[in-house]
């Protein structure tokens, strides 16, 4: 009996250790930096509102429509496409399908608020959408090899016991049409500078990206965003980041 107590004992302390250890390990992921406005290319052809190109559209804010106007740029030239709803009409959709990849789409709306005040005067709604690319930047295989990169020649060498509570750091970068790194910024510092410079010096040491690519084999530059510690972090939000579909 005495013995079954002592191996109970020895097995919940292996699972403390084990915990523990799992427990200590840092959270890390790398992921795409969105516009603040943007669809992804192979929805194109599935848009009928606004609220398909923009999901922040506050359609409950207008009583009334007076004027939907869409604008883009078609073979580098720009057109503009005038509707009455945020229903899109047929011009408008095959406006936005053929829209050049890498270029913003803007979207002016007049409106009438939906308020209670005597004089409802006119109202004005502004955007622009971003057209995400069909194959995003990439390094190595897969994302999964680009973690696992990350985490063997550089995650490890960081000291778990610096990351606290809901300490969070993040770096951003972009991969240019030609596979470049550029704007490379610390944007939310951690607690020991040294890491962040052994941070910014691994991704700059990250040469042969591909870069990101449309369907129609235009490439375009596309931001991306290392975060470390908790993902919990309130901050984390402002940094619009996605991760990969």
């Amino acid at each position: 009996m005495r013995n079954k107590q002592i191996l109970s004992v020895m097995l919940l302390l292996i699972g403390f250790v084990v915990n523990s250890y799992a427990q200590h390990d840092l959270k890390f992921e790398i992921n795409r930096v969105l516009p603040f406005v943007s669809i992804q290319e192979s929805k194109l052809n599935t848009i009928s509102t606004l609220s398909d190109i923009n999901p922040r559209y506050p359609s409950s804010w207008i009583s009334e429509f007076i004027s939907v106007e869409v604008s883009a740029y078609k073979n580098g030239e720009q057109t503009r496409v005038l509707g009455v709803s945020d229903v899109l009409n047929q011009n408008q959709k095959e406006l936005i399908r053929q829209a050049d990849r890498n270029r913003e789409i803007a979207v002016v709306v007049k409106y009438i608020p939906e308020n209670t005040l005597k004089n409802n005067k006119e109202q004005l709604l502004e955007f622009n959408v971003s057209i995400i690319p069909t194959s995003k930047a990439t390094y190595g295989e897969d994302d999964a090899q680009l973690m696992q990169y990350f985490k063997d020649n550089y995650i490890s060498k960081i000291d778990p016991s610096s990351f606290t509570g809901y300490d969070l750091t993040a770096i951003k970068f972009t991969i240019t049409e030609h596979g470049q790194i550029s704007d490379l910024q610390v944007s939310m510092p951690s607690r020991d500078p040294k890491t962040d410079e052994m941070l910014v010096a691994a991704i700059k040491s990250m040469q042969g990206w591909k870069a990101a690519e449309f369907s129609n084999g235009v490439k375009v530059s596309q931001s991306f965003v290392l975060m470390i510690g908790n993902m919990d972090n309130c901050m984390a939000n402002l940094l619009n980041a996605q991760q990969s579909e």
